[in-house]
């Protein structure tokens, strides 16, 4: 019995001593802290990839700022440019058009030296010149073209004479001779211009039913060519030539008013429904 007691006492202090309770803690923490600091280093690498991630977005933002910032900036100096130039560096652009009429009469021109009566035809044609561009222009010479459908060996070409105006009765006078037009910036100038075309035995305008076609051709610089071009048509009937004839008949120069372009309808008197045929359907 005293032998084995020994035995037990001695065995137990082996017991107590195979694993101190002094270690245990500090190497469990040494352990955990260990194992803390391996499992956190993935994560920190991790969170520095995508803070460089970042970054670089951040930096492409910027760069797509500036380019807009930039494209913003030249399209602003363009329009700029465009608005300058429109509004002050543009050169003139005159354009023209015509009135409504066409108004021609007998020329009879008597020259008492010799007793000889000067003849042909005279043609009043209302032109309004006008330049949209903030520079002004002038128009330099005038010609006016007349011919007859299916006459095209034959057309009269004539130059402008002279400014006339409408009297209170109808009929017209010379104002002053044909001379260069000066047409402002962003302005209209209107004009009745006198073209004359004096008949003689090979080349006397032949007034006679059909239709006609008119040709304006203007010049705004000293050129060979016209810059301006302007074209329209009318009818003579039979009542405009035996009147024509009747006014030389006479020795008169009384007007007779031609409409231009086919479109170019007289007054006339209309129901509601023709009204709304014509214009409104």
């Amino acid at each position: 019995m005293l032998l084995i007691t020994s035995i037990q006492s001695l065995a137990q202090p082996s017991n107590r001593t195979s694993v101190p309770e002094n270690i245990k803690p500090s190497s469990g923490t040494s352990m955990t802290q260990q194992a803390l600091t391996l499992s956190l280093s993935p994560s920190q690498n991790i969170l520095t990839l995508n803070d460089g991630n970042a970054v670089q977005q951040t930096k492409k933002e910027t760069d797509w700022i500036v380019i807009i910032a930039t494209l913003v900036s030249i399209l602003s100096l363009v329009i700029s440019f465009a608005v300058a130039y429109t509004s002050n560096l543009r050169p003139a652009n005159i354009q023209l058009c015509f009135g409504r009429n066409l108004i021609f009469f007998p020329i009879l021109i008597d020259i008492p030296t010799n007793s000889q009566t000067i003849k042909g035809v005279g043609f009043n044609l209302p032109v309004t010149f006008y330049n949209w561009s903030p520079k002004g222009g002038t128009i330099q010479r005038i010609r006016f073209v007349i011919g007859r459908e299916n006459h095209d060996d034959k057309f009269y070409d004539m130059t402008w004479t002279t400014f006339v105006k409408i009297t209170s009765v109808g009929n017209f006078d010379n104002d002053n001779l044909a001379q260069p037009i000066a047409v402002k910036g962003i302005s209209s100038v209107n004009k009745v211009i006198r073209f004359d075309w004096i008949s003689e035995e090979s080349n006397s305008f032949e007034v006679k039913p059909g239709k006609y076609y008119i040709i304006i051709y203007g010049w705004t610089k000293n050129t060979k060519k016209p810059s301006l071009k302007h074209k329209a048509s009318l009818i003579i009937e039979d009542k405009h030539c035996t009147t024509f004839n009747d006014y030389v008949a006479a020795s008169t120069s009384r007007p007779i008013w031609l409409s231009l372009d086919e479109n170019e309808k007289p007054n006339q008197l209309l129901s509601r429904s023709a009204i709304e045929r014509l214009y409104e359907y």
